[in-house]
């Protein structure tokens, strides 16, 4: 055994040895999103690859209780065994709930109490004044974390051990600290609601991670929360190029920031027995059909009502008319692929019914919501995957599969990674009139000589992978000892 292996071996053992702390991970958010689902089973499956033997509790973003919660309490086990879960912990009684006198919600009732609900609206509207919105910006960051912290040792003990057992806090992949993305300035139920995780790490000196994350709006005054979050994290990364210039120009960098692969990368689940059923009940045949993936405007969040019907039928046109001249030059199938399960009945009745009778021999809908391992397998066999919807893009690329990206603004910074992997050309504005023949361009180039493609895109893996393993490296160095 040579020197460095050795040295290595030894370093990993005196790690595990080393104290029964764990690692904390937040958040598993959707659980009716294929791409979503995969973000913390990649995780685990990187840590199950790097470090075997480390223990792991995840908090999930759904309150203990629900199906959603359970859901992912059975599944996040299969892919690092012995992991644990616990549900959303915090609780922040909305301003007329304030007045009831239970336990859960304390600290919060007494965080509002302290400066009045007319200073909190202020805080989230953006129009209270600059010394005050530092005041209470230093009680979110110093003050209210340690007495969530209370209340949980009253309330919620396993929560509470959750952190004051862990070794390291890893935020993993998403757009979850954002402030004010399309006009959203909802702090309380979405800002606050996903960043104390890290905000209760900072305040009780636990070493914390931002890893892999889309930064599209921290408006003022949630700067001067992130400003010292981010400063005072072991790392701060972005998973794509675009939120480090954004985090950049609002002077957010931590001293450790750059870009690390989306933690999608990492997943490594299939269903091959439904995929081959699938293929063999419509005569498909592995690298002779694509997968088309569509985003409708029926979306919840920040981007809630931000397309018109106009518009949305404008760009739906464009991807039927991208699918009618697919199977028109090449003859080869399309399975419409719905990343997200409303996107069922939308992909039906905004493109599939409105095709024409030649094109919808050749396209195959998807009776029900499939799973993240079945996309996994059917994306896997596909000559190209063609998605508005990212977390598609990033499963296809990590199988080495082509991919095309007719997107759309709002959709936020985080395509700009196919930038960062060389794969910039393959991005489309679908708001373009013309941008139907520009993806059926180079749909057809794919088609072409899809031995090239899938070699560009092959090629980027290997680089993915270290940099996802180096995550895994930087947590087990700033482990709490």
């Amino acid at each position: 055994m040579n020197r460095l292996l050795l040295a290595l071996t030894l370093g990993l053992t005196a790690f595990a040895q080393a104290d029964d702390r764990h690692l904390l991970i937040t958040f598993p958010w959707s659980t009716k999103n294929i791409g979503d689902i995969a973000i913390t089973p990649g995780l685990l499956s990187l840590i199950q690859e790097a470090h075997p033997g480390m223990k792991a509790v995840v908090i999930t973003s759904r309150d203990p209780g629900t199906d959603n919660y359970r859901e992912l309490k059975d599944y996040l086990p299969r892919y690092l065994p012995g992991c644990e879960t616990i549900g959303y912990p915090f609780k922040m009684p909305p301003e007329g709930q304030l007045e009831e006198a239970k336990p859960e919600g304390a600290a919060w009732r007494a965080f509002v109490q302290r400066w009045g609900a007319s200073k909190w609206r202020g805080f989230e509207n953006g129009t209270l004044s600059a010394r005050i919105a530092g005041q209470m910006a230093d009680d979110l960051l110093n003050r209210l974390p340690l007495e969530m912290l209370e209340e949980l040792k009253q309330t919620n003990p396993e929560a509470a051990r959750a952190f004051t057992d862990a070794g390291f806090v890893l935020y993993t992949s998403g757009t979850t600290l954002n402030f004010g993305r399309m006009g959203v300035r909802d702090f309380r139920t979405f800002t606050l609601r996903y960043s104390m995780p890290l905000l209760m790490a900072r305040a009780l000196g636990i070493p914390y991670g931002v890893n892999a994350q889309s930064f599209d709006a921290l408006d003022w005054p949630s700067n001067l929360i992130f400003g010292p979050l981010f400063k005072d994290a072991r790392f701060v990364y972005a998973r794509d190029p675009d939120s480090l210039a954004y985090l950049q120009q609002q002077g957010l960098l931590c001293a450790r920031s750059g870009w690390r692969p989306d933690t999608t990368f990492f997943f490594n689940g299939f269903d091959n027995a439904w995929a081959d059923a699938f293929m063999k009940r419509h005569a498909l045949e592995t690298g002779r059909f694509i997968t088309v993936t569509v985003r409708s405007a029926n979306q919840t969040g920040p981007l809630a009502g931000t397309m018109t019907d106009e518009r949305e039928e404008a760009i739906m046109s464009r991807m039927r008319r991208f699918i009618e001249q697919w199977v028109a030059k090449t003859g080869l199938p399309v399975v419409l692929a719905p990343e997200v399960k409303s996107e069922v009945q939308a992909a039906h009745e905004r493109i599939f019914a409105k095709l024409s009778p030649e094109a919808q021999k050749k396209t195959i809908e998807l009776a029900e919501f499939w799973t993240t391992e079945q996309a996994y397998s059917l994306y896997q066999r596909a000559q190209a995957v063609v998605s508005m919807e990212m977390h598609s893009v990033i499963m296809a690329v990590s199988l080495g599969t082509p991919v095309l990206m007719p997107q759309f603004s709002e959709n936020g910074r985080k395509v700009w990674m196919l930038e960062e992997l060389g794969l910039g050309d393959w991005i489309f504005d679908i708001d373009e009139p013309k941008s139907p023949e520009a993806v059926l361009a180079a749909a057809l180039k794919i088609h072409a000589d899809p031995a090239a493609a899938q070699a560009r895109v092959r090629a980027q893996l290997p680089r993915i992978r270290q940099l996802g393993l180096s995550v895994i490296t930087e947590v087990e160095t700033g482990w709490r000892r």
